[in-house]
């Protein structure tokens, strides 16, 4: 998917939208991601889902019982063009 579409398919979900700009100031467990944006874990976990699969985050440690996620380099350079979008 391109640059622009990634940014889109980012975009259109409030949450991972939210996901992205806290994962691209360091890793956060699902659990801290749904309290820190007021959602419900499920939602979280699903949108976490989503962007592992478009390879935007990943998780930061394989066998963390927390089970924390960071953004991937691709998420990292996306996070920085979504935010000079929004300037």
């Amino acid at each position: 998917m391109s640059v622009s579409g990634l940014a889109d398919f980012v975009t259109r979900s409030g949450v991972r939208a939210q996901i992205m700009k806290t994962l691209s100031e360091g890793p956060k467990t699902p659990t801290e991601l749904a309290s820190l944006h007021s959602e419900h874990v499920s939602h979280v976990s699903r949108a976490l889902a989503e962007l592992r699969a478009q390879g935007l985050v990943e998780p930061a440690a394989e066998s963390s019982h927390r089970r924390p996620y960071k953004a991937t380099q691709r998420g990292m350079e996306l996070s920085l063009t979504l935010m000079r979008m929004v300037k």
